[in-house]
């Protein structure tokens, strides 16, 4: 007979005590596109391996990261950002037809008054997101600068966005991260992406340290370069 304990994974923002995983597609996106979650009226996950998984919650286990963070980072740490997401991707669904055809975004119009705070927001949202995700699926990316960030509020330097309109074919309601694709060299990635996607509408995230890169970055904004305008792309998923 043999007795272990296993110990408790740490935050990794913070380094203190992980306690709940992160929603990689964010909850109020998934209750807000597929309306009321229940064990009557679930909604039905995939991976590579298994697909139409009954799940009866937005809360559940399986749209987590199994990348834990502590409660303090959860809540008020990284609560603006949450919450700076959560508005645009509400602006974005319910006035996607006329972005759509405009091509373009008017970021004052989502948040008067507070533009380049809350573009920032929007940035350290999706740089938390990326993180839970290096860590998830072990991707050979530093993730200090990323827990920098998100204390500090500060922009990472590395993270590029791009938002846009999905390309792919869907004939049910919706929503997905994408595995990481890496570029690397040696024990490092030098170039990482992936999307994050509700309904028509598409994210895509990208980690560049490669210089000279910016065809790759076409189409992409950074918080520290970004006008009240942003041109919409779209995104092959």
């Amino acid at each position: 007979m043999s007795v272990s304990r296993v110990p408790p994974m740490k935050c990794w923002i913070c380094g203190g005590e992980g306690k709940t995983g992160e929603h990689l597609v964010k909850a109020s996106d998934l209750r807000s596109h597929f309306g009321r979650v229940s064990q009557k009226e679930p909604v039905y996950f995939h991976t590579e391996e298994r697909r139409n998984i009954p799940v009866g919650s937005c809360n559940s286990p399986r749209f987590k990261s199994k990348a834990l963070i502590c409660n303090n980072c959860n809540s008020s740490l990284t609560q603006p950002y949450d919450k700076a997401w959560e508005k645009l991707s509400e602006y974005l669904r319910s006035n996607w037809p006329v972005l759509k055809k405009n091509r373009k975004l008017n970021l004052s119009k989502v948040f008067p008054g507070t533009t380049r705070q809350s573009i920032l927001d929007v940035h350290l949202f999706f740089v938390k997101l990326f993180g839970c995700k290096i860590v998830n699926d072990g991707v050979p990316i530093d993730i200090s600068q990323f827990a920098v960030s998100l204390q500090k509020r500060v922009a990472h330097g590395n993270i590029y966005i791009a938002i846009g309109n999905s390309l792919g074919t869907v004939k049910h309601k919706y929503a997905a991260v994408s595995p990481i694709t890496a570029v690397n060299e040696g024990n490092s990635s030098l170039f990482a992406t992936w999307l994050y996607i509700v309904d028509v509408i598409a994210v895509n995230v990208v980690y560049s340290v490669v210089p000279g890169n910016e065809k790759a970055l076409q189409g992409t904004w950074h918080p520290n370069r970004c006008t009240k305008f942003l041109k919409l792309r779209s995104i092959k998923t």
